[in-house]
């Protein structure tokens, strides 16, 4: 059952309609949510490295193990191993199992950067240093687990950010767990939006949200928060959220 947000209802409805508007749809949707809803919260499971692949594909990721980490992540940036998860969780096991904290520690300056920005008066988008940066902390997620957790604490909105999205499948058990949960109540706006979009920013919170709505599976909620939706949709729709984690034992 989908329910419209409220400031898609009845475009010439009064602030008070609005607001009754909103409660209504506030409650309905934790009804059927904390009705709906499991006993707990399925973790997600660790990649599988192992999987095997034909011989050329083994020989690509042959090829990146003895490369210096800067190198081999440049390699590893390429949209042979960006579209094909797997594979690319498999090259990375196999160049950085031996040298994990090396890698994590290269890879969290990408987590403290915009994903676009300028650069020498020229854009600059780093959006597949982030993709890849995730699929490293997912690879790892033991190691990656307290990495978060540092930078997520000692960040400023953008690396606190960067670092829910990229937490979202890492299977690091109750410590990425509670790192989301905590962060349903960072407010601080994450950046500003692109020209074409309409709305407020995302917050950190609202990321949070997202992450957790699909980490979980969580069923009969709103899936995602967007731009779109107003601060006080997006407040309710976080509560509701709290309240179905709460039965689910987070």
């Amino acid at each position: 059952m989908k329910f419209k947000n409220p400031e898609y209802i009845h475009g010439g409805t009064s602030m008070n309609g609005h607001i009754r508007i909103s409660i209504i749809v506030f409650i309905a949707f934790l009804i059927i949510a904390m009705n709906a809803f499991g006993d707990s919260l399925k973790e997600p499971n660790r990649p599988d490295t192992d999987k095997a692949f034909d011989p050329g594909k083994e020989n690509k990721i042959d090829g990146i193990a003895p490369l210096d980490t800067e190198e081999a992540f440049g390699k590893l940036k390429t949209d042979d191993f960006l579209s094909n998860p797997d594979l690319a969780y498999k090259a990375i096991y196999r160049a950085f199992h031996y040298r994990k904290a090396e890698i994590l520690d290269f890879t969290q300056m990408y987590l403290m950067l915009p994903l676009k920005g300028v650069v020498s008066g020229e854009n600059e988008a780093r959006e597949k240093d982030f993709l890849l940066s995730k699929r490293i902390f997912e690879t790892f997620p033991e190691e990656a687990a307290p990495v978060l957790r540092v930078l997520y604490n000692n960040g400023d909105a953008v690396t606190r950010g960067n670092t829910i999205r990229a937490a979202g499948k890492v299977a690091g058990g109750q410590e990425i767990k509670h790192l989301l949960i905590e962060a349903l109540d960072d407010v601080a706006s994450y950046g500003e939006l692109a020209p074409d979009d309409m709305g407020e920013p995302l917050r950190v919170c609202d990321m949070a949200y997202n992450q957790l709505v699909l980490r979980y599976s969580i069923r009969n909620v709103h899936r995602t928060i967007g731009p779109g939706n107003i601060i006080e949709t997006r407040d309710q729709l976080i509560d509701i959220l709290k309240g179905v984690i709460q039965k689910g034992g987070g």
